[in-house]
């Protein structure tokens, strides 16, 4: 190609591009939904959403959830499906058209949701985000279960206010991504289980003890990062290779890494590493 056509060739590349973003603009519809709480005694919800921004946090005491969407209308529609028969719930954005659940217009990584469930109704919920990046604070819900996964994307959760259910069990699944969770001693849950390909993922149990609690790591390659208040008992097993702990206050004997009187402790944290991991660090924080 001659510096001419170079030229030419540039040029019709910036003329396109500005009609590129306002085709986009164009497809971009928005849509909210809410429901009344109506006596439910459960919530099973299931949250889609491929590729965007999500935000999710606890709604009103009147309202079972609510919903709003800004989403790519040539590649995707609003999911929103209740069975209050079952308590089974499925929201978020379902792929349409071209392009399927790929990532294949700047619209779709500008595509928002805001979702919000009832404090008051006991909630199991699963979410899904492929390239999403999201922000969930489910402080003052009342959990039950909760899997979170993640693909290709940097996500936080939080609980920023102690829970009211019985947590049995938390589950993160990621990718080549990152997942920041903070204040899981509101959470409450019995176990905590992360598992996926080669993310970064960091638990932070700021907040109020409720009981003792598990963590059980299968990471192919990853980092995980322990933030624990001081003073909290900590024991890591390790069944395989593990390539790297940066922890103070911890010995080592054979596969196992613990405090000192770690059984005398008011609060303890036991985590179980079932497969390599790239390393674990632990930082301790003040109360």
């Amino acid at each position: 190609m001659n510096l001419r056509r170079a030229g030419l060739a540039v040029a019709c590349i910036g003329l396109a591009g500005p009609a590129l973003r306002e085709a986009d603009a164009q497809t971009m519809r928005a849509f909210s939904a809410t429901r009344p709480a109506r006596g439910e005694r459960m919530l099973r919800a299931t949250l889609d959403f491929g590729a965007g921004r999500v935000v999710v946090q606890p709604g009103l005491s009147g309202e079972l959830y609510r919903l709003s969407l800004r989403y790519d209308a040539e590649r995707t529609a609003p999911l929103q499906d209740y069975d209050p028969r079952t308590g089974i719930l499925h929201l978020g954005l379902k792929s349409v058209g071209r392009g399927g659940m790929r990532v294949t217009s700047r619209a779709q990584l500008d595509q928002t949701a805001r979702v919000e469930f009832s404090p008051d109704i006991p909630l199991s919920l699963t979410a899904n985000f492929g390239a999403a990046d999201a922000i969930i604070d489910l402080g003052g819900t009342t959990l039950n279960d909760l899997a979170i996964r993640i693909g290709a994307t940097r996500s936080s959760l939080a609980f920023s206010r102690p829970t009211q259910g019985e947590c049995r069990r938390a589950t993160f699944t990621v990718g080549a991504s990152e997942l920041d969770a903070r204040q899981l001693a509101n959470a409450g849950c019995v176990e905590l289980r992360v598992e996926g390909g080669m993310g970064r993922v960091a638990l932070g149990f700021e907040g109020a003890w409720r009981r003792d609690a598990a963590v059980i790591v299968e990471l192919a390659m990853g980092t995980l990062t322990l933030r624990l208040p001081r003073g909290t008992g900590l024991r890591i097993t390790a069944e395989r290779f593990l390539t790297s702990l940066d922890a103070d206050g911890l010995t080592r004997e054979g596969k196992v890494w613990s405090t000192a009187g770690f059984a005398a402790s008011k609060r303890k944290l036991t985590v179980e590493l079932r497969t390599s991991m790239a390393g674990v660090n632990v930082e301790w924080i003040e109360t």
